[in-house]
């Protein structure tokens, strides 16, 4: 390569060097995996996991709305009052809930996500709450979910159990080549 055109190409690589560092640095990068899932996964695992805090069931959180890209403001009457909760889904595998209200509680609870990258995993319980299972919060399945699905329990299932339904499917129809009955 020519010296002169070295030289332009240098500061030219640099400079986007340089722009790509802070762009990692500052988190405008690609997305984490955490907020590849989508919002509705996402506000699932806050009001599961808010859920199990406070011992209440998952559908007496109302969605106020979005702070900010994976910050989610939920509400619930508790302790007399309506409070209001900030959920903070982290793409480093943590959810940090503040009580907006009282000011007093924050949590930093760990996730982790499957190998798909669609579901969080969560085991958080609380001293209050009976329920100490750990917890899975996966998207609502899709109609080409559900068609892979049956593509995949159809040959799981062993090979006799497949002839046997093929056999009964066969036997129940009509056979076409048989001569029709007159018989009124």
């Amino acid at each position: 390569m020519p010296e002169p055109l070295r030289s332009l190409l240098r500061p030219l690589v640099l400079a986007l060097a340089l722009v790509l560092g802070l762009a990692i640095g500052l988190g405008f990068a690609a997305p984490g995996p955490a907020q590849a899932a989508g919002d509705d996964v996402q506000l699932a695992l806050c009001k599961q996991v808010l859920s199990r805090m406070l011992c209440k069931k998952q559908n007496d959180f109302g969605y106020v709305g979005k702070a900010g890209d994976g910050i989610y403001i939920l509400t619930v009457f508790y302790a007399s009052k309506n409070s209001e909760y900030l959920c903070a889904v982290m793409p480093d595998g943590q959810l940090i809930v503040q009580d907006r209200t009282w000011h007093a509680m924050r949590r930093v609870i760990p996730f982790t996500m499957d190998s798909e990258g669609k579901c969080f995993k969560s085991s958080y319980s609380s001293s209050e709450c009976p329920v100490k299972a750990a917890f899975t919060v996966c998207p609502p399945k899709t109609a080409q979910d559900a068609k892979e699905q049956v593509k995949e329990t159809f040959w799981v299932r062993p090979i006799p159990k497949i002839l046997e339904e093929e056999y009964k499917a066969m036997t129940a129809q009509p056979n076409a080549t048989a001569p029709a009955s007159t018989e009124p």
